[in-house]
């Protein structure tokens, strides 16, 4: 059997348009076991960002995502570090309530608007309001 993460590669995950200067990163059927997977998200995304010179808004898509409870925290901290350096808008997606409250919970300790929506539409159109 495969593991879930084996389907796309981290590095293919993420995409940027210069046009609409927005960042996507698709997390559909990942699932983070490791500090090290997360550190390796974290250095993919400023590979990709870093040489811009400006902030983008991103939408993560977060449909069918697994993470590690006791990883939640070091993975929260991560997001808000990229959130302080790359980001200018963020909204996240998935239609599973339980990621929602669960990734949610942690990302408002960090003092990070979770800004999750059931749909990749309403997380478009959050961006643009």
């Amino acid at each position: 059997m495969t593991h879930p993460s084996e389907e796309k590669s981290l590095e293919q995950r993420f995409h940027y348009d210069p046009d609409k200067n927005r960042f996507y990163v698709n997390f559909e059927n990942y699932s983070v076991q490791t500090l090290r997977e997360i550190q390796r998200i974290e250095f993919l995304v400023a590979e990709h960002l870093s040489h811009l010179g400006k902030r983008v808004d991103a939408i993560i898509n977060y449909e069918n995502f697994n993470i590690k409870q006791e990883l939640m925290n070091d993975y929260a901290n991560m997001v808000n570090r990229l959130m302080e350096h790359f980001y200018a808008g963020v909204t996240r997606y998935t239609t599973s309530r339980s990621l929602r409250d669960d990734l949610g919970k942690s990302l408002q300790q960090q003092r990070v608007k979770p800004n999750f929506y059931s749909s990749n539409e309403d997380a478009e159109r959050a961006l643009k309001a």
